[in-house]
């Protein structure tokens, strides 16, 4: 092995080394501010008095329930439903399981046609983005309880994603708010189309590999952090080759590791990846990594934690209203932390203010992470001392419910 190899390779290490230390870093703080914040939603939750509507504006209010059953914690998810509507003198929710199949169209679909004021999408990312693809145009609102690894679509918007209950509390009663959503057309390699919806961050190349690539058993096991030891086996890939068209500009070649579409652009631990992307301002960013060697990667990452919104060379972020990405080569491509396969194209647009979501914060993930507190927690919460738990269960028929 030559000098110059070594030397590379030493070079590398360091670089990897500096990334996972700032990482390591940064998760300490954040989850230190998310045990904080969570002490003192439960603190609120027991002591503020209730500020709700009155039962005669609630009492003829139905709630629909789409949950993934394969979800721990969805048994319990459903009592509390079931309980909160009866407190508040509604009519017993309507509560329908999703399935490998259909992760929950049909299931918002029952609900719309059942007249359900709001689905709550009990499950992950991919449960919330089927709910919000059937109520996205529509007056129903989207109330969500984060059952999944990532949760990504309720952090950005600023729910309270480690405290069930008050997850349930927001979903039902919490403030309406409209956001953008970005409706796909994927082409795949054989020239089939397919039409999705992304609420959070759709790309291809190295995202999609790790979400593809990521270890069940260690998810279960570790959560979220499964996905950064993904990250670091498909890092030092090569870059690929892509065409994107923004608006009404000329189309530019580029070399990239990963191309991303997001309508929101924070991660977990607080990171935000993009911070320019807002869920309600009508517009997309579409990012461009371009890294060529470790170093880059790190210079990436410095950025991300210490949320540096100027561009760097090797990440660009353009903000659109449509973007049209051509890849040269089929690439991975993944919606919402969603592996779908592989395309050549991708057609994005957004549609604003198309989907009324419950208990948004406006200023979304950053009221979860605020060390001190200049204004009222828009969050709104129940009197009493724990939930009176009711029966309930979960079925894929609406007239058992």
């Amino acid at each position: 092995m030559t000098t110059e190899t070594l030397s590379a390779l030493l070079w590398t290490a360091l670089a990897l080394a500096a990334i996972l230390l700032v990482a390591v870093v940064w998760l300490g703080v954040a989850h230190q501010r998310l045990r904080r914040r969570t002490a003192e939603l439960t603190q609120e939750l027991e002591t503020k008095p209730a500020d709700r509507a009155s039962s005669a504006e609630a009492s003829g209010r139905l709630v629909a329930v789409v949950v993934n059953p394969t979800k721990d914690s969805s048994d319990d998810v459903v009592r509390q439903i079931h309980s909160a509507c009866s407190r508040a003198g509604m009519p017993a929710p309507l509560v329908m399981a999703s399935s490998a199949e259909d992760p929950g169209h049909e299931m918002t679909r029952r609900a719309l046609k059942a007249g359900a004021a709001v689905v709550i999408a009990a499950g992950g990312d991919g449960t919330v983005r089927a709910v919000a693809a059937e109520l996205a145009g529509t007056q129903t609102a989207l109330g969500i309880v984060p059952l999944g690894t990532g949760n990504l679509f309720a952090r950005n918007v600023g729910l309270p994603f480690q405290d069930l209950r008050a997850c349930v509390d927001e979903a039902i009663h919490g403030r309406s708010h409209r956001v953008d959503t970005l409706d796909l057309t994927l082409e795949r390699p054989d020239g089939a189309t397919e039409d999705e919806i992304s609420l959070v961050i759709a790309g291809g190349g190295l995202d999609a590999e790790v979400m593809g690539d990521t270890r069940d058993a260690l998810k279960q096991r570790a959560g979220w952090l499964a996905y950064g030891e993904a990250g670091l086996r498909h890092i030092m890939g090569s870059r690929s080759s892509i065409t994107i068209t923004v608006d009404d500009g000329e189309a530019q070649p580029h070399r990239v590791r990963s191309v991303l579409l997001a309508n929101c652009g924070s991660l977990q631990a607080g990171m935000v990846l993009v911070p320019s992307a807002k869920f309600d301002d009508g517009h997309m960013d579409a990012v461009l990594f371009s890294p060529r060697h470790a170093w880059d990667w790190a210079r990436i990452m410095a950025k991300t934690v210490t949320r540096f919104a100027a561009d760097i060379p090797v990440m660009t972020v353009r903000q659109a209203k449509r973007a049209t990405v051509t890849m040269d080569e089929p690439m991975p491509f993944q919606i919402d932390g969603d592996a779908v396969g592989e395309v050549i194209s991708v057609s994005a647009r957004v549609r604003p203010y198309a989907l009324v979501v419950n208990g948004v914060s406006v200023r979304g993930l950053e009221d979860l992470e605020a060390t001190d507190e200049d204004t009222e927690s828009d969050q709104q919460t129940d009197q009493g001392s724990g939930p009176q738990f009711t029966e309930g269960r979960i079925t894929k028929d609406p007239q058992e419910a």
